[in-house]
């Protein structure tokens, strides 16, 4: 698996979403095998993302670190890894 591919919604029956937004938590596995949970929100009809939140965790599930991000709208690219949680979602 390539570290791009280590991107995936943690649970997807806990997508919160309607028509124009949804809120998920997207986990990355770091090739240390340390993994960080991303909370993103998504806007549908403008394509963009922001990114809220970040905790990281070790590969023993305690928490190492995190951040709170300045909700910064992130202009989704086509065929990318955000693109293509776009598409899972809507």
């Amino acid at each position: 698996m390539s570290y791009a591919e280590s991107w995936y919604p943690l649970n997807t029956d806990a997508v919160e979403k309607d028509d124009a937004q949804a809120k998920l938590n997207l986990k990355i596995v770091d090739p240390s095998d340390d993994h960080s949970i991303y909370t993103f929100q998504f806007n549908r009809a403008a394509k963009t993302a922001k990114l809220l939140e970040k905790k990281v965790y070790n590969p023993a599930g305690y928490i190492i670190g995190g951040q709170i991000y300045d909700n910064t709208d992130i202009q989704i690219q086509e065929e990318s890894n955000l693109d293509y949680v776009y598409h899972l979602i809507w």
